[in-house]
């Protein structure tokens, strides 16, 4: 977006809201699907937690707060993948040759396994399947305006920027796939992101 766009889209923009309908269904899809993964996955999350804690001293397991939709706080989980010392708010990775990553914590962020304990976060309404990535509190502190429209939507474990290049693509990209996400919210849209989101696991493409 140019900067006259952005001008243009603060000036215009409008509370979001989608219809009842919609949400309920998109409500019974995330309940769906967190319930349905975590039933899945639960078998395995002992064996993640023991070669998390054999490779690297620390908690397995590690909870956040995040911003989410409105602004509101609410704790993250996720599996840790770096060294127990680092900051629990430390930027992320920006490549592979990040010395805090453990070696398991490689793999577990290349294929997003780190991420599975969010399915909870979902299940409890905090988060969505699709949205966008809820943000530490430091960076939506120094939001401009029209930034702040991407916490208008539920946070989400995937979303367009998952899809299109993950850290591959530099911020101010990430922010203008959530804004278009935001304006342009619809289950066909989710389910077309889940849908590409599977093989983009497996691809491991822009995850360090």
């Amino acid at each position: 977006l140019s900067s006259e766009d952005l001008a243009v889209l603060e000036g215009i923009r409008q509370e979001i809201r989608s219809d009842d309908l919609s949400r309920f269904i998109k409500r019974l899809l995330d309940v769906i699907f967190s319930f349905l993964g975590l039933v899945a996955v639960l078998p395995f999350f002992p064996l993640i937690v023991f070669l998390i804690r054999r490779d690297s001293r620390g908690r397995a397991l590690i909870a956040q707060t995040r911003v989410g939709k409105n602004g509101k706080y609410f704790t993250l989980y996720k599996f840790r993948t770096m060294a127990c010392d680092t900051p629990l708010y430390a930027p992320a990775p920006r490549d592979n040759n990040d010395s805090r990553v453990t070696r398991v914590g490689i793999i577990l962020r290349r294929y997003s396994i780190d991420e599975l304990p969010q399915l909870w976060n979902v299940l409890r309404g905090e988060m969505s399947i699709v949205g966008p990535r809820p943000e530490m509190e430091f960076i939506t502190k120094s939001y401009l305006p029209w930034q702040r429209i991407r916490l208008e939507a539920k946070p989400g474990i995937t979303g367009l920027w998952q899809i299109l290049g993950r850290k591959d693509l530099p911020l101010e990209e990430n922010l203008e796939y959530d804004l278009y996400y935001v304006f342009n919210q619809s289950l066909f849209l989710d389910l077309a992101i889940i849908a590409k989101t599977i093989p983009h696991l497996f691809l491991s493409r822009g995850a360090y």
